[in-house]
């Protein structure tokens, strides 16, 4: 129920919630305020709240904030060779009715570039790191669902090992690096989105530091880039009359960013990265 709670409360601080809020309460001191001073400040609540929900649905703010961490955490070049790989649930809904399958989500990039990392012999083994969630009530794990879908592409039992309790970022790593110990591993690649590969890195690193595992080199491999180079965009003018009007793409990328940034402060302050 508190787990409840909180997403509920937390859905204000991301800006389709902090529009709304800004608008209804200022609507709400606009006509039935008192005074002329709360009616005032309804008036001012009901603009920022337009402006909360333009500003964050217009594209070129949201390429902005996507850039902003999408290149902060980078594959080196050249590629190297790694032990293992770890990927990050997030990307996966497991079967449940009416899917008759496990059925890939928008990241599931992460999946697919997991087993593409595997297929071109960069490494021998995979992790998949996803449990149930702490309101799922799906019987199928997304580990298990991961596992399920890569035996489609060829990828055997044998080179899959299952983390399938951890329920969010900082569990995925107390779980899935004993187990990439446990295959012998000295490098592991850890593939996520490249939105949140720099929280998963940070967290990552420090649980390894905390479990004493000090031999394990962590290579970032990130996928699911939502903006790519400038160069391979329209010219300039033509983006920025797109970008005119509201567009919801926008807005659900500008929310995916700050809910990584709130992500990074709270597990710092936390002392998880």
């Amino acid at each position: 129920m508190v787990i409840l709670l909180v997403k509920i409360a937390s859905a204000v601080v991301y800006p389709a919630g902090m529009a709304f809020f800004l608008l209804a309460v200022g609507m709400g001191l606009w006509r039935w305020g008192r005074s002329e001073r709360w009616q005032l400040w309804g008036r001012r609540a009901a603009v920022a709240g337009l402006i909360v929900f333009y500003v964050f649905s217009n594209g070129l703010v949201a390429e902005q904030l996507g850039r902003s961490l999408e290149r902060r955490a980078m594959l080196p070049d050249p590629m190297p060779h790694a032990d293992g790989v770890i990927v990050l649930g997030g990307g996966i809904s497991p079967r449940a009715f009416p899917r008759q399958t496990a059925e890939v989500s928008d990241a599931g990039d992460r999946l697919l570039y997991g087993a593409h990392l595997l297929r071109e012999g960069l490494a021998d083994w995979m992790v998949c790191a996803g449990g149930g969630g702490e309101l799922s009530h799906i019987k199928q794990t997304e580990a298990e669902a991961m596992q399920e879908m890569l035996a489609w592409m060829g990828v055997s039992d044998e080179q899959i090992t299952l983390d399938t309790k951890s329920r969010n970022t900082r569990e995925n790593a107390a779980e899935s690096l004993p187990l990439a110990v446990e295959r012998g591993a000295k490098s592991v690649f850890l593939v996520t989105s490249a939105s949140h590969m720099p929280r998963s890195l940070g967290i990552y690193k420090k649980q390894a530091e905390q479990l004493g595992i000090e031999d394990l080199e962590i290579i970032p491999a990130p996928c699911d880039y939502m903006y790519i180079d400038p160069e391979q965009y329209p010219p300039l003018y033509y983006r920025v009359a797109a970008s005119l009007l509201p567009h919801v793409g926008a807005m659900r990328n500008s929310t995916r960013i700050i809910h990584e940034y709130y992500g990074m402060v709270y597990y710092w302050l936390r002392g998880w990265i």
